[in-house]
């Protein structure tokens, strides 16, 4: 008897441990259904950092916000003094000083690029540097010298679409319409995209096919995402309203840029 009533005891505490656990399962499903629930997969991304897109915009060559730039350019600046062999870091930090050098007409950016770009150079000879250099010799009006950089990054990567818009840029300066014209060609079969369509504007511009011109630039800045680039490429839209006389036109496109 002692036994029986020993192992109903036991019995008894063994259900109630279940039933509290069975309980306390509930509670916490009840409360879970409650609770506001997001899936990892509906959950917005977060921003990309300033550098980062800021690094986005100057490997492709588009315009990039001039914080972004500044962000970009304190980053590279603070990784070169611990890795001064990094000679894509060179590259980037380069291409960024021209960048920030023609978007404020600061020519002081330019030494710093040129010093920065033929560290990377000597570091280790690479398309993305000779690129670079072909930008600031653009930016300095230097197209010939930019022609000899760009053609030296074609030869070492044919691929690279990023090469392309600054031979372009050189053969204009040149009045080399054909090379240009050439140029152009590779780079639609190369790429697709607003950056693209606004070469193509620009370079229809240039050769005084105005519409053509617009409709290039106006899909460009229909198609850009980055506030920087769009707001570019309606400055240029704006532009050539005012070079047709479309007086409306141009200041809507102005005003529309300053608002991006």
């Amino acid at each position: 008897m002692e036994n029986q009533d020993e192992a109903s005891h036991e019995g008894r505490t063994g259900r109630r441990a279940l039933i509290a656990a069975l309980t306390g399962c509930l509670v916490l499903g009840g409360t879970l259904m409650v609770l506001p629930w997001q899936s990892p997969a509906t959950r917005a991304p977060a921003p990309p950092a300033q550098g980062a897109q800021a690094l986005t915009a100057v490997s492709a060559g588009v315009p990039a916000a001039l914080p972004d730039l500044a962000a970009l350019i304190g980053e590279r600046e603070t990784h070169l003094r611990r890795n001064p062999r990094d000679a894509e870091s060179w590259a980037v930090l380069g291409a960024a000083y021209v960048e920030q050098g023609r978007r404020t007409a600061e020519a002081a950016y330019y030494p710093k690029a040129d010093r920065a770009l033929r560290t990377s150079l000597r570091v280790e000879k690479s398309a993305a540097a000779l690129d670079g250099m072909a930008a600031l010799a653009n930016a300095r009006r230097d197209f010939r010298a930019a022609r000899t950089w760009a053609e030296a990054a074609q030869k070492l990567d044919a691929k690279r679409w990023t090469t392309y818009p600054l031979l372009i840029d050189a053969c204009t300066g040149l009045g080399d319409w054909k090379a240009a014209g050439r140029a152009l060609e590779r780079l639609q079969k190369l790429r697709s995209g607003p950056d693209v369509l606004a070469r193509a504007g620009a370079v229809y511009r240039d050769r005084g096919w105005r519409e053509d011109a617009m409709a290039q630039l106006s899909d460009a800045a229909a198609g850009a995402e980055a506030p920087a680039e769009r707001a570019a490429y309606l400055e240029r839209v704006g532009q050539l309203a005012w070079e047709r006389g479309e007086r409306e036109v141009a200041l809507r496109n102005f005003q529309e840029a300053v608002r991006t």
